[in-house]
């Protein structure tokens, strides 16, 4: 992992880990520092010691490099722990003002939810209403979870409890800083235009900050018009839509909007969460196009599988029929990635309750 990379001018990009067994290696996402000027920006502050510390450490070089910002940003792209973990950095850039920004149903009560055992907590909560979570894994997997399936009958507030603790142990609490996160509101959004392309967003010094939602409800990109790049944190992630939290729909809409800049020659870097810088417009619409047809063939599939079984029609037998008859879900069983997410299950239940045919 190379402590910084020069992605292009004012833009460093910082790798994080991708992991394939959340239980016992947590995700960790990219993070990209941008200096413009007298501004500067930190996307995505990632999760983890090892990661917030090569954040600091370029801080710190760049102050003594004779660096200097007026105004200072820390934006998460979203408030799953391994975006939005060390909030803290905003407290080293030093700059005369500093904000700390996340879409608004980011939080609760107040606090930003991005402790890993509660975005663990909500995604057993949401899943209990529509099938038993604990029943929803495959393989060896299913030997951990199967007993928290007999115990939840019994005692279901403690089994989650145990099972939040356990799924969670090696996963990087949040270290947050001095500087209050501040809601981004959908009140405040303004109608922008780009290049003849409308949308909507938030203006924070000389970027924008666009929703982007279908990840998760308080998914947010960073737009910087003058390099034409764009930061979509886990807008393209592979195991959209991930959770009961997650819009089918709302993934779509928003990898259209990103392909629609990229179409009128206004995006020439997309800088995603997790995975590889992609640069140039070819690259881009091809990168683009892939996951819009992915979710709408995911789609495709499950409603067609929907459709054709008259019997039961409850997620996890939905989801049984569809791995085994389906060449596309049987891929995504195999590959499940990552492991510890509800993943397959999530998918179906989430498009058929968007469709209105989950109850």
């Amino acid at each position: 992992m190379a402590r910084c990379v020069e992605i292009a001018e004012g833009i460093s990009f910082f790798a994080g880990r991708f992991r394939h067994n959340l239980t016992l290696n947590p995700m960790v996402s990219n993070a990209y520092f941008l200096e413009d000027g007298e501004e500067a920006f930190i996307y995505d502050p990632s999760c983890g010691k090892e990661v917030g510390n090569r954040l600091a450490a370029h801080i710190q070089s760049r102050h003594a490099a004779g660096a200097k910002w007026k105004r200072g940003f820390v934006v998460a792209g979203h408030s799953h722990f391994d975006h939005a973990a060390n909030l803290y950095l905003g407290d080293l850039m030093g700059a005369e003002e500093t904000r700390t920004y996340l879409h608004e149903k980011g939080f609760e009560d107040g606090k930003v939810l991005n402790h890993p055992s509660v975005v663990l907590r909500k995604q057993i909560e949401q899943a209990q209403k529509y099938y038993n979570p604990y029943l929803s894994f495959f393989g060896p997997f299913k030997l951990f979870t199967a007993p928290f399936a007999a115990l939840h009958t019994l005692a279901p507030r403690w089994t989650l409890n145990v099972f939040e603790r356990i799924a969670t142990i090696h996963a990087a609490g949040p270290v947050d800083g001095r500087i209050p996160p501040l809601p981004l509101r959908e009140d405040d959004l303004q109608e922008l235009d780009f290049g003849g392309i409308e949308m909507r967003g938030w203006a924070v010094g000389k970027k924008v900050i666009m929703p982007t939602p279908g990840h998760s409800p308080c998914s947010v990109s960073l737009y910087w018009p003058e390099r034409k790049a764009l930061f979509i944190g886990d807008v393209d992630w592979i195991g959209n839509p991930v959770s009961m939290s997650s819009s089918l729909r709302g993934c779509i809409s928003s990898l259209e909007s990103i392909r629609a800049l990229a179409a009128a020659g206004l995006l020439e870097l997309l800088l995603p969460g997790h995975g590889e810088v992609k640069q140039g417009p070819a690259e881009i619409l091809a990168h683009l196009d892939f996951y819009i047809q992915r979710l709408n063939l995911l789609r495709a599939e499950i409603l067609a599988a929907f459709q054709y079984y008259e019997g039961d029609r409850s997620v996890p037998k939905l989801t049984a029929i569809l791995v085994k008859r389906s060449p596309f879900f049987r891929t995504l069983k195999e590959g499940q990635f990552p492991k510890i997410i509800l993943f397959v299950h999530a998918m179906v239940a989430v498009c058929l309750r968007e469709e209105g045919l989950l109850t």
